[in-house]
């Protein structure tokens, strides 16, 4: 029973965060029909439709995106060094802080859901650019070679 109130606990968080309905079925094993008619009590509209992105590279197109993406890999970080709570936990977290610390930030949770996983799975990885220090998220851009937004060296 408290199994079940946990799973509920965490589907109305993920759900008044915006998660997409197929992140928050995976993360709880809710289903999808319930979540989605959650989500319209929750917010009076349906769900977004559309795909998940499938990697970090498609949330980054724009300096303004590639931006605030590596502004919440720097809060994933941190929060995944300092967290002893489950992952979907610790996303929720690391979440918050970025909407804390920049409110005009445009990463959706969805979003931030990607970047954790591509972080997870050693797709892109933070670095500090040698030469300035800023955080530099690397393998996060198609279309440009590495280098630091600061001081525009290549790493």
């Amino acid at each position: 029973m408290l199994k079940k109130y946990q799973q509920q606990t965490l589907a109305i968080e993920l759900l008044n965060l915006h998660a997409k309905v197929k992140i928050v079925h995976q993360a709880t094993g809710i289903p999808v029909k319930l979540l989605r008619q959650t989500y319209r009590q929750l917010h009076g509209r349906s769900p977004s439709r559309g795909s998940i992105k499938f990697s970090t590279r498609g949330l980054t197109g724009s300096h303004r995106k590639y931006k605030d993406v590596t502004i919440f890999a720097v809060c994933f970080q941190v929060a995944t060094t300092k967290s002893t709570e489950s992952q979907i936990q610790t996303l929720i977290t690391a979440f918050n802080a970025y909407k804390k610390s920049y409110p005009l930030g445009q990463l959706e949770f969805s979003d931030a859901w990607v970047v954790a996983q591509d972080i997870k799975d050693k797709r892109v990885q933070l670095s500090k650019c040698p030469q300035c220090r800023s955080w530099v998220l690397l393998k996060a851009r198609e279309d440009l070679a590495d280098r630091c937004s600061v001081c525009k060296i290549h790493l």
